[in-house]
């Protein structure tokens, strides 16, 4: 279900005293319950929440929520993200984490040149989020390995109207203005039969960078300010239709388009942390944009104690950019090192593309009675989703770098005497699948929980290759294309057993599967042909058992939600990336297993009732548990590839907390304010073998993240539904350097990205 009735924040459930916090009612389990009755770890936001902590994208969701990181790319367009959830991160094959706009999954899968991340809804006119933490494999099926994080929007009321507006402005230091506008709202056209609701929103970002082109050759190059500003506009519409007694029909669209000016990934050696001046050196701008558009027809029936839900969606999805290769050819072609001997005006541009269309359909059937002994769900999902790349670096200026003929060092010339590099990437990916979990009540207050997940996945992959850099050394043509297929039948369990001690308290623990399907794996560059790599990789899985309790205390004033984990993950997919000629190729396969334990804790509290604090601590050890080695190209020799011990990617700790005291001392209205403090500890990702002379990419210069910590605070007044508010975001203006990476490893030249800088704004919102 897209919505809580209508509802676009919280439910009161079984309010005794006005100092009791309002529970959240959620549909993690594909039915409505309150949070505090799900034997899951989960994270809820409603839209309250999110404006009054200032969120608008899901790196703002990540930063509130331990057990979750969020990591963008560092070179090029800085579109290639990756979000994980308890650990469990891959820069290969499928998605570990389920991205649901609803019940639409639309996650993207990470092949070889993928420069688009999954894309998320911008946060504006959303009934909620929900981060389920732990593989969700029987509801959500694969690429909820490691959980899901779930956008859900709000549902046209049939008996009353709504209006919601907000507005921004901001402006950042050493940067330029942000600015917001957008409105929201929904009414029945016919009482209890007929109903509407629609939003628009557009967000502008002003940018914090300055790029001046780094070229020995024009020392005297322009700079240009605040050049990775970005825009997004979006647009939702849905209509509801009562067409008889229990059936409600709702078709809805959802339009999202964002542009990106230039990349916000800059050079350490022309930057200052400091001063917070930070300037890229690229030759060329490499701006980007995503657009997607989700029509979707969602069905409800009631037939008594069953209820029948069918939900069609058709996902598309274009991306586009453009990305700087001047400095990586000039390296890894040229063999140099900075500052780089350009000629006047060298470049080369790659342009990429991206494509998604996705249609998925579930239809599914749960019980309603609430008294009943056992309640339960049962569906089929199915799903055809088809991915396409496109990838070509044009390079007019490689022959001059160069003292021999290309044709003599890579077999063959520029393809239509331009491109040194295509790629062409056509994914087709089929999934059938029937679930079903029950609840049953075996004595008063204890039930066990019993899913099962089968599906059937079947991928065609096929890769068309060009350029220098991918010529056959058979002699084979100019284009050439090769393809494979893979397929898997998993099977997801899970079993959970939940006591209800009373009203307010719940314990529970469960065992439960994750699942991603496998791939197929593109021949690699010239020169690599030698390297045994495998046609395909298979599935990987994970095991994950939790125990966990929650609970609402003093007349439901304190709440409280804690769990610990244990996470088995087998068979994992994983890039490797051999170094030496080969270095910037590679192939996936199958390597290694680990484990990751931790826990997760939230506490909510309202001291007064003008007083309420919170706080949520995270942590997370990941770890690889088997020592891998794969041979070296060059040598032939078995060089290690992961090592036990080695850290996966995620920051160990997590830490948020929050102040909110209410006063009245000006007219009417209710005065607030609002204080916040995120933290994530040093980021333990990048493996010790990377510090391994005897180690597959082998790079001692690459070092870790840095710990972040950013404290935020908002001061306004309500009154009428009218909400004003002055808002500094990183107060204390923190900019670390994160997400270290370099064009080879041999290159002095390190690019880099960061938080935004410390920024002031006013932020009004209205709500009837």
């Amino acid at each position: 279900m897209s919505g809580v009735g209508g509802l676009s924040a919280a439910t009161a459930v079984g309010q005794s005293s006005d100092a009791a916090l309002q529970e959240v009612v959620v549909t993690a389990t594909k039915q409505e319950q309150p949070l505090s009755k799900v034997p899951i770890s989960i994270a809820a936001y409603t839209a309250e929440t999110m404006d009054r902590e200032g969120v608008r994208n899901v790196e703002d969701i990540v930063q509130m929520t331990p057990g979750v990181t969020f990591s963008r790319d560092s070179f090029g367009s800085g579109t290639s993200t990756n979000i994980a959830i308890r650990g469990v991160s891959s820069d290969a094959g499928a998605a570990t984490t389920g991205i649901y706009i609803d019940d639409v999954p639309i996650q993207v899968r990470n092949n070889p040149q993928t420069a688009f991340g999954s894309s998320f809804p911008q946060v504006f006119d959303l009934a909620r989020i929900e981060v389920l933490r732990g593989p969700q494999g029987t509801l959500f099926g694969a690429g909820s390995e490691g959980g899901a994080v779930r956008f859900i929007t709000p549902t046209p009321n049939l008996t009353s109207s709504d209006v919601y507006v907000r507005s921004e402005l901001a402006s950042t230091e050493h940067g330029g203005l942000s600015y917001e506008a957008g409105a929201a709202g929904g009414a029945p056209l016919i009482e209890d039969v007929l109903a509407v609701r629609a939003s628009a929103w557009y967000r502008k970002d002003g940018g914090y960078l300055d790029r001046q082109p780094h070229n020995i050759s024009e020392p005297d190059a322009p700079i240009s300010h605040d050049v990775n500003r970005n825009n997004v506009s979006a647009f939702r519409g849905s209509l509801s239709y009562k067409a008889a007694p229990g059936l409600l029909i709702t078709p809805s669209v959802y339009y999202q388009r964002w542009m990106q000016n230039d990349t916000s990934n800059f050079w350490s050696t022309l930057s200052n942390a400091a001063d917070h001046n930070l300037v890229a050196g690229n030759v060329l701008r490499q701006p980007a944009s995503d657009r997607f558009v989700l029509p979707s027809l969602e069905l409800e029936d009631n037939f008594g104690p069953v209820q029948l839900t069918s939900v069609s969606a058709f996902f598309d999805r274009k991306a586009q950019a453009t990305e700087d290769y001047t400095n990586l050819d000039v390296a890894f072609i040229g063999g140099a090192v900075p500052p780089y001997p350009f000629l006047p005006g060298q470049n080369a541009p790659a342009g990429i593309g991206a494509q998604q269309q996705d249609f998925t359909q579930e239809i599914r059937l749960n019980s309603t009675d609430v008294q009943a002994r056992v309640k339960w769900t049962v569906g089929v999902f199915y799903s055809h989703s088809r991915q396409t790349e496109s990838f070509a670096i044009q390079d007019l200026f490689v022959q001059q770098m160069l003292p021999i003929p290309l044709e003599a060092i890579f077999g063959e010339g520029l393809t239509d005497g331009r491109y040194v590099f295509l790629a062409y990437n056509n994914t087709l990916e089929k999934q059938i699948a029937a679930f079903g979990q029950a609840d049953v009540t075996l004595t008063e207050g204890l039930s066990a929980t019993l899913g099962l997940r089968y599906s059937k996945s079947t991928l065609d992959f096929a890769r068309t290759l060009g350029g220098p850099l991918n010529y056959a050394q058979d002699g084979g043509p100019d284009l050439r294309t090769n393809a494979g297929h893979q397929s898997s039948k998993p099977v997801t369990p899970k079993f959970g057993i939940n006591y209800q001690v009373n009203e307010g308290n719940l314990l529970y623990a469960s065992a439960s599967k994750g699942f991603r399907v496998g791939g197929v794996n593109p021949p690699l560059f010239v020169g690599c042909t030698d390297l045994p790599v495998p046609a395909t990789y298979g599935p990987d899985s994970t095991w994950s058992y939790e125990i966990g309790s929650k609970n609402r205390l003093f007349d439901g004033s304190l709440r409280l939600q804690e769990s610990l984990f244990y996470i088995r993950w087998s068979d994992i997919q994983q890039f490797v990336s051999p170094g030496g000629a080969c270095s910037g190729n590679g192939f996936r396969d199958n390597l290694g297993q680990a484990i990751s334990k931790g826990f997760d804790f939230q506490a909510e509290g309202r001291l007064t009732r003008d007083l309420t604090l919170s706080a949520a601590v995270g942590y997370v050890d990941a770890k690889f548990s088997k020592t891998v080695s794969v041979v070296d190209p060059v040598t032939g020799n078995p060089d290690v590839f992961v090592s036990r011990g080695d850290t996966l990617v995620g920051s160990p700790w997590q830490l948020t907390g929050a102040l909110d005291y209410a006063f009245h001392v000006l007219g009417d209205g209710e005065q607030y304010l609002h204080v916040e403090e995120r933290y994530s500890s040093h980021n333990d990702g990048r493996k010790a073998s990377l510090n391994d002379p005897n180690a597959v990419g082998y790079d001692p210069t690459l070092t870790l993240d840095p710990a972040i910590s950013q404290l935020n605070l908002r001061l306004g007044l309500r009154q009428s539904g009218l909400d004003a508010s002055l808002f500094v975001n990183n107060l204390l203006n923190e900019s670390p350097f994160l997400n270290i990476s370099h064009n080879t490893a041999d290159s002095p030249l390190f690019y880099y990205n960061t938080v935004r800088p410390r920024t002031y704004g006013i932020t009004v919102t209205y709500r009837h």
